[in-house]
This record gives structure tokens, sequence and C-alpha cells, in this order.
């Protein structure tokens, strides 16, 4: 896999290392109950969230269970619909959705990429975590696992044609601290995230992507 760019095409496709995947608590089918309390942790965390940042570490593994790709960066969001995702080590990529389209840089390639936000996000997890709880409608609540102060909860998309089968949304204490995310070929991306600051001062310039010189533009925004 290349520098992590089925993770980049994917979460503008954004798209979370600490525990292995088979040390998350096992999920179970649960009762409408259940799903109404998994639901009520992320609209929790949407509702009560404006602007969020926190450091991540990111690994992927295939089928197997393999270690195929790790990574480490910073993650912020300011809602609605602006997050930045910054990949410091083993390369340097930037993705910035500024509200209106999606900037996704490479430094080895010194290459940008622009799309346009608008129907891009609908059923990723970026637009979990940057969007609305208009964004949970595009998934149903199929399992949550629990253990101690740890709850995940499992998502799988009203489309069946998406990039991913399912996604579970990880809390500690009612705080987001992780995403995984299995793909139709049954490769698992794992995000954890670190030092969360649940209310920093960051405005609509913070999401601004500035192209740095010579670097390629390749604009799709307006195809």
């Amino acid at each position: 896999m290349k520098r992590s760019s089925y993770l980049a095409g994917v979460l503008l496709a954004v798209v979370l290392c600490g525990l292995a995947v088979a040390d998350k608590p096992p999920v179970v089918e649960i009762s409408e109950a259940e799903a109404a309390k998994g639901r009520a942790l992320i609209t929790g965390f949407v509702d009560s969230t404006k602007a969020w940042q926190a450091a991540f570490d990111q690994k992927v593994t295939d089928p197997s269970g393999r270690i195929v790709d790790r990574a480490n960066g910073d993650f912020s969001l300011l809602r609605p619909g602006r997050f930045r995702w910054e990949y410091r080590s083993p390369w340097v990529q930037t993705i910035v959705a500024d509200g209106e389209r999606i900037w996704m840089y490479d430094a080895d390639l010194e290459q940008v990429t622009v799309r346009p936000m608008d129907g891009m996000l609908s059923s990723t997890p970026a637009a979990l975590l940057a969007g609305d709880t208009a964004a949970l409608e595009a998934f149903v609540v199929t399992a949550v696992g629990e253990d101690g102060d740890e709850t995940w909860v499992q998502l799988e998309p009203v489309d069946a044609g998406g990039d991913f089968d399912r996604i579970r949304v990880g809390f500690r204490n009612g705080k987001l601290i992780g995403l995984q995310l299995t793909d139709k070929l049954a490769q698992t991306t794992t995000i954890f995230f670190a030092n969360a600051t649940a209310a920093p001062e960051l405005t609509a310039a913070d999401f601004e992507f500035v192209v740095p010189d010579g670097v390629d533009v390749i604009d799709e925004s307006s195809f």
C-alpha cells in the first residue's frame, strides 16, 4: 500500500495505534434500546463538540491480521464541514476540508488534488466526525461492545455499495477515542486518538489550505 492512499481516498475520504484489533471488546447483536444507546453516544459527541483536536496513531491490517501500514499525525475539526488530517510519519500528507472543497496534498509526489465536498462525505467516517447528526441517517447501528469504561459502537452503511462494510466508533467515558474501518476486502484501518482537546480555539482560517510553491494542482472541484 502506498502511503495509505487507500485511507486518504476513502475519507475524503479520510479517513483509528495503541491496542490491537483483537484486544477490542467483542461486539454482540443488540436490541433496539441498545442501538439507541449507541446512537446516543455518537450524537452526544456531535451535539456537544463544535471544535476538537487530537493526535492520532493509525494502522492498517490485512484480512489475516498482518499489519501492512502504520502512520501518525494530528487531526482537528470545526463544525460544520471542516477538518484537517496531518500525517507526520512515515510520510507527509495533508487532507483538508474547508467547508466547500477537500484538498489532498502529498509532499512526496509534490501534488495537490482538489475535490468538491458535496455528496462525497455522506456515508464516510468524516461525515460522522465533522458533520452533524443527520450523517447518522446513512448508517444503522448493528452492534455494541463494552469493556469497563470503554464502548465501541458498530455501524453499517445503509448503502451497501459504499467503500466500507462496517465502521466502529470508540468512546471512553463518553469521550471519543478512536475509529475502526473495515472495507469490502476485509482490510481494517484502526485509528486511536490521544491528547484530545474538546474545545480548541479554531476558526475557519485554520482550515484554509495554502498550496506550496512548485506543487502541481489537480482541480476536480468543478467536474
